[in-house]
């Protein structure tokens, strides 16, 4: 295997000195991660135009969408310098790390409170509660456990064309990700076979009429929920194969590890399209007001922000200010005029 330990971007010895595959790798994920890191931004801008965080749900929304943003950053990281075990390069591969456990916990939560409310009938968490605040907590808490344990056996370094956990820790890769994960992966999507299992079942039940309301928002939330995990059951077919293939060759392939470079951030553009469809369902629903109408009344807030008052108006405040006015009488006068006239 060569020593990735000594490549620099300009060398390149993953590929026989084919320094054009590695410049093209770096370049795709940038590309990728660019694209990625844009439409995070639009995504914010949606969830501050909606303030989608004032339930639950929306909140949890907000940790997937900042495990997304962390991961579009991730792009644009270099490849491992000269020297692999630098603290930069270090810290490189713990932020990937962290970036994907902090979405995918959100996703893990985000499915256990749709279970909850569905099977359960109970929140996960009761709002404004000490439990909503360990809920959030943990929502930031476990990635960065997890992510940190790699640090125990001085495990990150250069992992390929970018930084994570070296590849001779292969130990630490399939315990600290890859076996986790999709175990993760198989429980999210039973929770979600059995939400839409008791949701169908409700909405068969003659007796559930009177809370049909309730049981179609479940139903129709717990669909586009299902989105999320899918999205990372595609993305993380490739790295994982990947991995498995450097745990038994020493023979580097490009076009895996090409798919691997832009399997990160891509992950990040399927969660925002996720985030735009639901977004769009919702609108149709009903549940939000049209992004015409939306759009109109950030307009006005802006222009009664940045345009001063008409001149009458302006003339009015100064009067009152000098204590030149009684408005009290005047609109009395104003009255009697009107009643006058009638």
């Amino acid at each position: 295997m060569e020593d990735i330990r000594n490549m620099t971007v300009g060398e390149c010895v993953l590929f026989g000195g084919e320094r054009w595959k590695c410049d093209s790798i770096v370049a795709a994920r940038k590309t990728v991660g660019s694209i990625a890191f844009i439409l995070s931004i639009v995504a914010f801008f949606f969830i501050c135009l909606y303030r989608l965080w004032r339930s639950l749900a929306d909140r949890q929304i907000i940790y997937l969408w900042f495990g997304g943003f962390l991961l579009s950053i991730v792009g644009f990281f270099d490849a491992p310098p000269d020297n692999g075990n630098s603290s930069s390069c270090q810290f490189s591969g713990w932020f990937l790390g962290l970036a994907d456990w902090m979405w995918i916990t959100a996703m893990f939560l985000i499915t256990l409170h749709t279970f909850m409310l569905t099977v359960r009938r109970r929140a996960l968490v009761e709002i404004g509660t000490a439990g909503e605040l360990f809920y959030h907590g943990a929502s930031f808490g476990i990635p960065l456990f997890i992510a940190s344990l790699p640090w125990i056996g001085s495990a990150f370094g250069p992992a390929g064309m970018w930084c994570w956990i070296s590849e001779d820790e292969i130990g630490w890769r399939f315990a600290d990700w890859y076996v986790p994960i999709w175990l993760l992966l198989i429980v999210i999507v039973v929770l979600y076979i059995i939400t839409i299992y008791k949701i169908n079942k409700k909405r068969s039940d003659p007796g559930e009429s009177e809370a049909n309301q309730s049981v179609k928002r479940l139903y129709g939330q717990a669909k586009r929920l299902m989105f999320y995990p899918g999205v990372q059951l595609i993305v993380i077919i490739i790295p994982t194969i990947h991995r498995i293939h450097n745990a038994v060759s020493s023979e580097r392939v490009y076009e895996l590890m090409l798919l691997h470079a832009i399997c990160g951030p891509f992950q990040v553009i399927g969660i925002v399209a996720v985030f735009g469809i639901t977004l769009y369902y919702r609108i149709k629903q009903n549940e939000l007001p049209a992004l015409s109408t939306t759009m109109k009344k950030l307009w006005a807030t802006i222009r009664c922000q940045s345009e001063p008052p008409p001149v009458e108006v302006q003339n009015r405040v100064q009067n009152v200010e000098n204590g030149n006015v009684n408005y009290g009488n005047e609109i009395a006068a104003k009255e009697d005029g009107l009643g006058n006239q009638a």
